[in-house]
């Protein structure tokens, strides 16, 4: 008979790799996510909008 949970194989997922830090908030990009570099910054996801600027006429 087959136990009825992961836990019972004492299964642990592989934890994940990081890649680099994101150079504006200093949290971790980890391996397979994406990101921004710009010259020489490195730019999560979520630090991106910062950079981000409306155009509109004086």
């Amino acid at each position: 008979m087959l136990p009825e949970c992961c836990y019972e194989y004492r299964y642990e997922d592989p934890k994940a790799k990081i890649f680099t830090v994101c150079d504006v908030c200093g949290e971790a990009i980890y391996v397979g996510d994406s990101y921004y570099r710009i010259e020489n910054l490195d730019v999560c996801n979520d630090c991106i909008n910062t950079f981000k600027v409306l155009a509109e006429e004086e």
